[in-house]
């Protein structure tokens, strides 16, 4: 059994940094560079959620989630790895992790690119920002509600078993399936629970997951897909 895992940065693992790795330390702000090299890849892959899920449940699993990804982009990813990845022979659990739904996305020359990283560097045009900034909730909660709709349909038709949960906001969660912490967040909890026990550190200078923060979360997650009998 495999896990295939979608999302935004808390799926991807920014800030987990392999600290036996030289280069990823800025001397100037004494602070850790983000992952931007492929030596880190196993380090922050096997420490974020996903990589730790998989370990608990003795499976494997595959990490597509990209940062600031928005929730219409992983809808479409979601699409594409049905279309031209997944083999019908294989064993496959879909993980979601939902993110903000104020984020957007552009697929331009075979690429995703995220509002989160636009600038007027990369052929950003004001049309594309002011519709950003501008849209309203109504809008953003339609991208998001039909970006669920199609995944949650896409695993049902082929049944194939889906883990969600929202990793920044609270939007709907009622109407779909093994859906983890309703009307929470992983942002949420992890956060909460800093605040009612000052002793913990989860969260990672740059506003991430620490590994701390990702152990924490994928104890109670492993709890509730075993509880769910999901695997």
């Amino acid at each position: 059994m495999k896990l295939i895992g979608f999302g935004c940065s808390f799926t991807y693992g920014s800030e987990l940094i392999d600290p036996e790795i030289d280069g990823l330390w800025d001397d100037i702000s004494q602070t850790k560079i983000w992952d931007r090299h492929y030596k880190n890849i196993p380090w922050r892959t096997n420490h974020s959620w996903l990589g730790r899920l998989a370990h608990n449940l003795g499976y494997k699993f595959d990490n597509l989630a990209q940062p600031a990804n928005s929730n219409f982009a992983i809808a479409q990813q979601i699409s594409s790895y049905f279309i031209n990845t997944y083999d019908p022979q294989d064993k496959i659990i879909v993980c979601v992790g939902w993110t903000a739904k104020t984020r957007m996305s552009w697929y331009t020359d075979n690429t995703w690119t995220h509002n989160g990283f636009a600038d007027y560097k990369n052929g950003w045009s004001e049309s594309a920002r002011e519709w950003v900034i501008k849209a309203d909730n109504e809008s953003h909660t339609m991208y998001t509600e039909n970006a669920k709709f199609i995944v949650n349909s896409i695993c049902k038709s082929m049944n194939i078993p889906i883990i969600q949960f929202n990793a920044l906001g609270h939007h709907n969660t009622t109407k779909y399936p093994n859906y983890f912490i309703d009307g929470n967040s992983m942002d949420t909890m992890i956060r909460r629970a800093m605040q009612e026990d000052n002793r913990l550190d989860l969260v990672a200078k740059g506003g991430h997951p620490n590994e701390a923060g990702h152990e924490y979360f994928t104890i109670r997650l492993t709890e509730f897909v075993k509880s769910h009998i999901i695997t």
